[in-house]
């Protein structure tokens, strides 16, 4: 195998392969090279989420190994102009202008990467990210994020009895999928590398399937489209009650986390304001804004979770609405939730 690639276009791609992969898991840092109808590929993973980058032309061969990424972006990294690699299928040889860097190859592992797909919707690379990140933002690991597509496009998420619910009038087939949270971490960091664009999203055999300038396969289940029906039911029968800008309560969620990560928020309502409570066994901490409720209301959440979902949710004024089970906050666009439990 021999091939010439323009350095700062080797450059992007690590860098896209190094948000694929994720840095927890080091075994997942490897760089997997294959030649593809007349194209150099490189892959990278993080065990469920995968990247297929395009990268060079280059004549046939059945060669195709692997070699650990930080040492190949190391390696590059102050190099301009253009490299040469060359493998034996036992070595990788990459030469730039005056050096020259070999390493043992390993195997390569990205096997059964999907390419076909029945395509889903076609979404702005931006708009996707966005939704993404709000909806995961209170997540941790363990947990997941619910895609349903149909009528309409909805990403859920719940961690810590907070949901988090965003939906787009898109149109499709019905279908739905279930992603681990590290790797829709991953993924927004990776798309959001690439920034702008359309994204192609898709049904494949066995996976997710994302398409742009890159493909991308993400791991996961198929759901059942009624476990859906309850948490809509809740939204679509609602009442609007309050309206609050985003700015009076953010200084609250900041200082509710005086004793950490973990504190616990309790946020009650009444005529005669919302209050705002943090408390632990040492320690209770109030906070008061005069705005008038028309329900009494209380709800227990983590400060910390809930202000990560505000700071993601896209309006400067909540919108609050009152469901049977839940205290639901949204935007006057009314596209993203926040579902926390009423006591």
């Amino acid at each position: 195998m021999r091939v010439f690639l323009n350095v700062e276009e080797l450059k992007r791609v690590l860098k896209l392969i190094d948000k694929t992969v994720g840095t927890v898991e080091k075994t997942n840092r490897i760089v997997g090279f294959k030649y593809e109808n007349g194209f150099l590929n490189l892959y990278g993973s993080d065990g469920c989420l995968s990247l297929k980058a395009k990268v060079s032309e280059m004549s046939p061969t059945t060669l195709s190994f692997s070699v650990p990424l930080d040492i190949l972006k190391f390696f590059v990294f102050e190099l301009s102009g253009n490299i040469s690699i060359y493998s034996d299928g036992n070595y990788v040889v990459l030469k730039a202008k005056d050096e020259n860097l070999k390493l043992k190859t390993e195997r390569f592992s990205f096997k059964n990467f999907e390419e076909r797909y029945e395509e889903l919707i076609n979404i702005p690379i931006n708009v996707f990210v966005n939704d993404l990140d709000f909806v995961s933002s209170h997540l941790e690991e363990g947990s997941y994020v619910d895609f349903y597509f149909g009528s309409k496009v909805r990403m859920v998420a719940e961690n810590g009895r907070i949901i988090n619910y965003v939906v787009r009038d898109k149109k499709s087939k019905e279908y739905s999928w279930r992603i681990p949270y590290y790797s829709a971490r991953h993924l927004i960091k990776a798309l959001s590398e690439i920034k702008s664009g359309e994204l192609s999203v898709g049904e494949g055999l066995n996976k997710l399937v994302l398409s742009s300038d890159y493909l991308f396969n993400v791991c996961g289940e198929e759901l059942d489209h009624l476990d859906l029906v309850p948490l809509e039911n809740e939204i679509e029968k609602s009442e609007e009650f309050l309206r609050v800008s985003l700015k009076s309560i953010r200084r609250f969620l900041r200082r509710a986390m005086i004793s950490g990560r973990y504190s616990r928020l309790k946020i009650f309502g009444n005529e005669k304001g919302l209050y705002f409570y943090a408390f632990s066994e040492n320690m209770e901490y109030r906070g008061h804004i005069d705005i008038s409720s028309k329900y009494i209301f209380q709800t227990t959440t983590n400060a910390y979770f809930l202000r990560s979902a505000l700071n993601r949710i896209g309006s400067e004024t909540l919108l609050f609405f009152k469901g049977e089970k839940y205290l639901i906050i949204s935007t006057m666009q009314k596209r993203r939730f926040i579902l926390l439990p009423l006591l």
